[in-house]
Parts: structure tokens; sequence; C-alpha cells
């Protein structure tokens, strides 16, 4: 019986391999790959944080100087591409320190409580404020070379803004020395009339 019940099995399981196609459908077909982005999301990330800088050092020359002056000096476009370069290396630096800090404080909320876990908080924190700093000392630095600029170009090259800048300013310190002299002179007045009416009283 048990010769006849494993032939029987053997039977049908033939029978179901013999039903099985040759190739199963599709399954020779290499599957498509996802398409990778030609740009990271660091790429991107980069890319906007120029975007940002350059915002920042266009409105600060414009400030100072002309769309003119700024055309026609190479100097001071190449200076401002560097600071631009720099500013934005700033910028993402501290963009990747506050996602470092925002993602070690959801691990921690989490339940990840180590002790190792808050000593690398600190000094992800610690890091930000340093880059903060040095973002704020940067700034002030490009701006005083901008204002630096500003009067080089005045003196050295002869902007007409330069020109009407030292023409008004010239109105002003000569108004104000009129100014002081006519106080002066009337100042001088009074006290020569005070002598003349203490003369008269005698």
């Amino acid at each position: 019986m048990e010769d006849n019940s494993k032939d029987k099995f053997r039977d049908s399981l033939g029978d179901l391999l013999s039903d099985l196609p040759d190739e199963v459908p599709g399954l020779s077909e290499t599957p498509e790959l996802p398409k990778v982005r030609a740009e990271g999301t660091q790429a991107v990330a980069m890319t906007k944080a120029k975007g940002k800088a350059k915002k920042v050092m266009n409105s600060l020359l414009k400030f100072y100087l002309s769309e003119e002056i700024i055309a026609e000096h190479e100097y001071i476009q190449a200076k401002a591409q560097l600071d631009e370069y720099a500013l934005g290396m700033l910028i993402r630096q501290m963009e990747n320190s506050e996602i470092a800090i925002s993602t070690l404080m959801d691990t921690i909320n989490e339940g990840d409580v180590s002790p190792r876990m808050f000593e690398v908080l600190s000094d992800l924190q610690r890091t930000l404020l340093d880059i903060i700093k040095s973002q704020t000392m940067y700034m002030v630095a490009i701006e005083e070379n901008a204002k630096k600029t500003s009067r080089d170009i005045d003196v050295y090259h002869g902007s007409p803004e330069g020109d009407s800048r030292q023409k008004s300013q010239g109105l002003k310190s000569r108004g104000t020395k009129e100014l002081m002299r006519a106080l002066q002179e009337t100042i001088n007045e009074e006290d020569i009339q005070d002598v003349d009416s203490d003369e008269d009283e005698e």
C-alpha cells in the first residue's frame, strides 16, 4: 500500500512539473532601476546656500556702490565672487548643523538618552554658535571692505557720486563755519553794547 501511494504521489508531482511552462513571462526581462537624480540633496542645498549668499552680496554692494561702478571694475566682481563662495559655505555649514541637531534631538526624544548622545548634542550646539559668530564677523568684514572700496574709488578714480558727496560735505562745513562766525560776531556785539551801556550809566 505504501509503495502504491508513493507511486501515485510521484506521478501527480510529475504531472504538475510537466504542466509548468519553460519560461515564465517577464522573468527574463531586466527590471527598470530607479533613475538617479542628477543632483543630490546636498548639491541642491549647497546651490540654495550660494543663492542666498549671492543675494546678500548683491544687496551689500549696491548699497555702497552703483551698478555702473560694479560693472566697470573687475576687482570688485572677483572679490564679490570669493565672498559669495565663502559666505555660501558658512550658510550651508550652519544649515547642516541645524539639521544634525534636530535629528539628534528627535533621537533623544524617542528614548535614546545615553550620556554620549547629550555629549554629541552639546558639541553640535557649540559648533553652531561658532559658525554663527564666524558668519557675523565675516559679514562685518565684507561690509567694511565695501565701505573702503567706495572711499578708494572716490579718491583714486573720481566717482561722480563721491564728488557730489564731497561737495555736500563742503557746503555743510562752510555753512557750519559761517554759523559759528555769525554767532561769535553776535556775542561780540552784545559784549560791546553791554560795555557801552555801563559807560553811559557812569
